[in-house]
């Protein structure tokens, strides 16, 4: 043998760690290197001269033990869910391997069981966050579970509006014909002609320059329309309003109001603001006469909001440092107001939940009984009154808004308004008299009744409005179960006066039997479950009640709720959805209750749309919206009618249409005002340009062709928001088809 043969193989460089040399993967020779950072093996990561050699056989057991940690710590790094009994088989195979395996590397194994354990507690403390940062960071891998509604977002940019998941219009995102249908029946309709009419008489109209109108009056009783006008619309607002929600005390107001028109009480004017915002309230839903129509809306609408913006000076113009009995009651009746006007309704929001923190700021949270003798009997109680009617509006605007209730994050303790009459609390009263039972209908039945489930509906809106979690199927039939045993537990008082508290009791219940459903109606696909199949029937039978409910008050020409609440164009939307889906499934009694039901409520809850439009001229996007449903689904129960249903569809909205067209009116100076200005020195309804700070001619009839003015009420084809252009559905953003740059822009 050579001396050559008997030299040694020199050996090669080291240019891999131990881990990777075993698994023929390039090194990047750090320390650690990369590869065992990402295998989560970093503390084993090293580099020795036996790494060159063959692989000892007592380190295979380790070898295979590390590998297999090493991907099950991968798979819980990269989100993927574990369970029980892949930690359990990974931890008896180490268990199985310990007799394999050298004592030296015994802590190794130990640190990756540990912090597989860890892992794993970590990944089942936290499901329902893990998941939704998946969905959100990760669209196309849904979790298993559902994902909530998320609503929807309005506008672009920064002008946007949000709406949740209890707003109505949130179920439009399910539509996903809609929208071409709705492009469809408009081109070369009545209603694009009506529009081209409308922008040629606007065109006809020279320029004029924009500028903001102030209103300047001496006082607000030179406001007021004639006595027998003002009589009569105080005596509907106490037969209706004042029956539910709490803001006057009859007995005190009605001596008050008896010396009013008195020449020596001309100075009243508290009680000029009480009953000018009292009549604001009350106008759009009056029955003395019938509405006309001007740029603005109806001209019911025009005259509240003036009414309206001449309580907000007086109150601009009272000390804050001493609120009275009167400023607080104008602060709840202008709200009322705002509802029934739909004056500015996108800011109705904000506008309550600033007046909820001034009524938390005044300290009407708290019970009246901690303030000792500074507070008398008949105070307190009226506290309470208003209190408990401000939390009723805040929790009405967050459900038909889709946000949660700031109540749910609040602490109060002001108790309920006793169920007692207002004869029984006159103003010198030293101690309250016990409530009569809920079987006997009071003046305050209503608040009384209602406190006893504000607690429950503010959680009912918080849950269904968060996204982070969804209601399970369980859950959803354990507040269904809920809501009927307290609609089981409302009187039935046969006092002709009740009408409206016992339908308002049972709509605030019932409503959330509608919007509990919604999620599991508007998730299922047209194979549906024993799930989907119980919610929709539920889903229908609580909105056809709803809407009969509604029907049954309007019968009686009481058009308070009609005005207030949009409950009834929820359901009616809910159904459209209901029987567009189930005329495609193979279901055959559900696609008959869902076709009995929308030919039975539909026609009665367009009715109520349309009364909700045309009396304070606003709101014709929301009959459009159901006039178009309607159709779609009336074409897909029978195609051979499509036609007759696009043309039904489209002349519903010409309808109301012409008839504002018929009763239109040249605009007055009121209609033009942005603003009241109360000053004492002014002569009486002058029209103040603020831009110039000079007087401004009142307006002549023949001016309203050259106002330049656009019908902002009755706006068709022109505006995005007709034709859901704008609209961008969290859960679905291609529903209707919006492109790249438009979502790119929110």
């Amino acid at each position: 043998m050579s001396d050559t043969s008997k030299k040694q193989r020199r050996q090669r460089a080291v240019l891999s760690c131990n881990d990777c040399r075993r698994r023929k993967l390039k090194c990047d020779r750090e320390l650690p290197c990369n590869r065992c950072k990402n295998g989560g093996i970093a503390d084993s990561c090293a580099y020795s001269p036996e790494a060159h050699g063959v692989t000892d056989p007592q380190e295979q057991p380790v070898k295979r033990q590390r590998q297999s940690l090493t991907r099950q710590a991968a798979s819980i790094i990269q989100g993927e869910p574990q369970s029980h009994g892949n930690v359990r088989e990974t931890l008896d195979c180490s268990d199985k391997a310990q007799s394999d395996i050298l004592p030296k590397h015994r802590i190794e194994q130990l640190q990756f069981q540990v912090a597989l354990l860890k892992e794993q507690i970590s990944i089942q403390r936290h499901p329902v966050e893990d998941q939704t940062l998946g969905c959100a960071q990760f669209p196309d891998q849904g979790a298993s579970k559902p994902a909530p509604l998320m609503g929807l977002l309005k506008g672009r940019n920064y002008a946007t509006f949000f709406h949740g998941s209890s707003s109505a219009i949130s179920i439009m995102a399910h539509f996903s014909d809609l929208r071409s249908f709705m492009k469809d029946i408009y081109q070369n309709s009545t209603a694009q002609r009506l529009q081209r009419d409308m922008k040629a008489f606007e065109d006809r109209a020279q320029p004029m320059s924009r500028s903001y109108r102030v209103l300047s009056v001496t006082s607000l009783r030179s406001l007021l329309p004639d006595r027998a006008t003002v009589g009569a619309l105080i005596r509907q607002y106490l037969d209706t309003f004042e029956t539910t929600y709490r803001v006057l005390h009859i007995p005190s107001f009605e001596a008050a109001y008896q010396g009013f028109w008195n020449s020596e009480r001309s100075g009243d004017v508290e009680m000029d603001a009480l009953v000018l915002a009292i009549l604001a309230c009350t106008l759009c839903t009056s029955t003395h006469d019938s509405p006309r129509y001007n740029h603005n809306g109806s001209t019911f609408h025009t005259k509240a909001v003036i009414w309206i913006k001449a309580c907000e000076a007086w109150l601009k113009r009272h000390s804050n440092k001493h609120r009275t009995l009167i400023s607080l009651q104008v602060r709840c009746l202008r709200i009322l107001a705002l509802s029934t006007t739909s004056h500015k309704k996108k800011e109705y929001y904000q506008d309550v939940q600033a007046h909820i923190a001034f009524m938390r700021s005044s300290g009407l949270h708290r019970d009246p009984s901690i303030f000792g003798t500074r507070c008398s009997a008949y105070e307190g109680e009226m506290r309470r009154r208003l209190w408990a009617t401000s939390m009723e509006l805040e929790l009405q605007a967050s459900i038909d808004k889709g946000l949660p209730s700031v109540i749910s994050s609040l602490e109060y303790d002001c108790t309920s308004p006793r169920n007692i009459n207002d004869a029984d609390l006159p103003v010198d009263l030293t101690e309250l008299p016990n409530s009569h039972p809920i079987t006997t209908f009071t003046d305050t039945s209503y608040l009384h009744l209602s406190m006893r489930t504000i607690d429950r509906r503010t959680r009912f809106c918080s849950l269904v409005n968060s996204f982070k979690a969804s209601l399970s199927f369980q859950d959803i039939l354990r507040h269904t179960e809920d809501i009927q045993r307290c609609l089981q537990a409302t009187p039935k008082w046969g006092d002709s006066r009740s009408l409206q508290a016992r339908t308002l009791l049972d709509l605030q219940l019932r409503q959330f039997l509608v919007i509990l459903h919604t999620s599991k109606v508007l998730g299922v696909d047209l194979q549906l479950g024993a799930e989907g199949r119980y919610s929709m029937i539920a889903a229908l039978e609580a909105s056809a009640a709803l809407i009969d409910l509604h029907t049954h008050v309007l019968n009686a020409s009481v058009f308070t709720l009609c005005c207030t609440r949009n409950d009834y164009y929820r359901a009616a939307l809910l159904i459209c959805h209901i029987a567009y889906h189930a005329s495609k499934s193979n279901h055959t009694v559900i696609a008959q209750v869902a076709k009995l039901t929308f030919n039975q409520c539909l026609h009665q809850a367009l009715r109520l749309q349309e009364e909700r439009a045309m009396r304070p001229g606003r709101g014709s996007q929301q009959h459009w919206y159901l006039s178009a449903a309607m159709g779609l689904v009336g074409l897909q129960f029978d195609p051979s009618q499509s036609e007759a249903m696009k043309l039904q569809a489209i002349d519903r909205v010409s309808r109301l249409l012409y008839k504002t067209l018929s009763l239109l009116d040249d605009p007055d100076e009121q209609s033009l005002a942005s603003e009241v200005y109360l000053d004492d020195t002014s002569a009486t309804g002058m029209l103040v340009d603020a831009s110039s700070s000079t007087t401004a001619e009142p307006l002549l009839a023949e001016g309203f062709t050259n106002a330049g003015l656009r019908f902002d009420a009755f706006d068709l084809g022109s505006t995005s928001e007709w034709m859901l252009d704008d609209f961008w559905f969290f859960n679905d953003v291609s529903s209707l088809g919006f492109d790249d740059q438009h979502i790119s822009g929110l």
